[in-house]
């Protein structure tokens, strides 16, 4: 077992995701069951995505859009539905392959 020292911020925000778990499972979680959830489960995108969405959101506001999370999720539902219709089954569009420029960033 290690010690970690993080900020007042970074304890807040996986305080928060130890609620969304304990919420999603019903049971009690810990602050390593936190960790392990981003460390596995996150995916990575690059600064000027995430940029992107979060501008798409702000100038969007009518979309009912409050969060970059909620935006991505759905915006992965839409493709994974539109991809199993068969539209461009097996493709990808030249707006998602990866740019040279995409460097690693958590979202």
């Amino acid at each position: 077992m290690k010690t970690l020292k993080i900020s007042d911020e970074a304890h807040a925000k996986l305080t928060s995701v130890v609620g969304r778990l304990m919420a999603e499972t019903g049971k009690m979680k810990t602050y390593s069951d936190a960790l392990d959830s981003i460390l596995n489960k996150s995916v990575m995108l690059s600064p000027d995505l995430i940029d992107e969405v979060e501008s798409f959101i702000k100038e969007n506001a009518q979309l009912g859009y409050t969060t970059k999370e909620e935006f991505i999720k759905d915006a992965v539902r839409f493709r994974l539905t539109s991809q199993s219709k068969g539209k461009g089954l097996g493709t990808k569009t030249n707006s998602l392959k990866k740019r040279d420029t995409d460097t690693p960033a958590s979202a």
